[in-house]
């Protein structure tokens, strides 16, 4: 049986890190390649791992922060370029339709119809079959922006992404039980605005209600990183889970 394999593409946020770029992962069963967000930095992390880019099937943009969507158009770019022959799938909140319209008929004319792209609007439950993955998405609180977290499940294996979010009931159902969670932890415990990010004892909250078998931090600040230990162990107060800080090029084997 093929498994599903998740490479943590980038971990970090809009904070610059010399060890981590922004927003993206890569999920891969042997047959389907696709990409959950493609922040700044993203290309050229598939660049290292000489992954053929042309074997893309489809992207997956969780919100139209530029640390989730960066690398979209360089990616369009290199596609056109290396002779892609496909229809790259896009998938993506409401908000692509503007987006779409803002880069291909303002900003980046020349890239229009360079290659074929065929954009689905994630509603705000949607379940996309990809190959014999299959993609389900559900809303997340991440200030007034319209974001999505992904599931991935394959063979009885699951993946659970958050992208952005505060602490949020609609991704701890989603991600109830799943195999790896990887979830967003922005910042350090203390006084935040609301709704927008999670700390590491909100995640501890949130991994006691999912249960799932490790727990994979990413979206991770400078601040956060340098208190690494401090961290996992106050996440680790309230699971059995193996909690891990992402880094960038890790390798999840499910």
């Amino acid at each position: 049986m093929i498994e599903m394999k998740a490479v943590l593409l980038g971990t970090g946020t809009s904070y610059l890190d010399p060890q981590r770029v922004q927003s993206g992962i890569l999920i891969e069963d042997g047959e389907h390649r696709i990409l959950l967000d493609i922040g700044s930095g993203v290309l050229h992390r598939l660049t290292q791992l000489e992954i053929d880019i042309k074997t893309i099937d489809s992207i997956f943009i969780s919100h139209f922060h530029v640390d989730h969507c960066a690398d979209f158009l360089p990616l369009c770019q290199s596609l056109w370029l290396s002779g892609y022959d496909r229809t790259l799938g896009l998938f993506a909140p409401a908000a692509v339709r503007e987006w779409s319209r803002g880069v291909n008929d303002v900003a980046f004319k020349y890239l229009r119809d360079k290659i074929l792209i065929q954009t689905t609007v994630l509603d705000e439950n949607h379940v996309i079959p990809v190959g014999n993955l299959t993609i389900i998405a559900s809303p997340t609180l991440h200030g007034t922006y319209d974001t999505r977290a992904f599931r991935v499940e394959h063979e009885g294996k699951s993946l659970t992404y958050s992208s952005d979010t505060a602490p949020c009931r609609d991704i701890i159902e989603l991600a109830k039980d799943t195999d790896v969670l990887v979830h967003e932890c922005n910042w350090l415990d203390g006084p935040h605005p609301e709704g927008i990010h999670t700390s590491p004892s909100e995640l501890a909250q949130i991994a006691e209600e999912v249960n799932p078998s490790k727990i994979v931090l990413t979206h991770v600040s400078p601040e956060v990183v340098a208190n690494k230990d401090k961290v996992i162990e106050i996440v680790s107060r309230r699971t059995n889970a193996e909690v891990v800080l992402g880094e960038d090029l890790m390798v999840l084997d499910l």
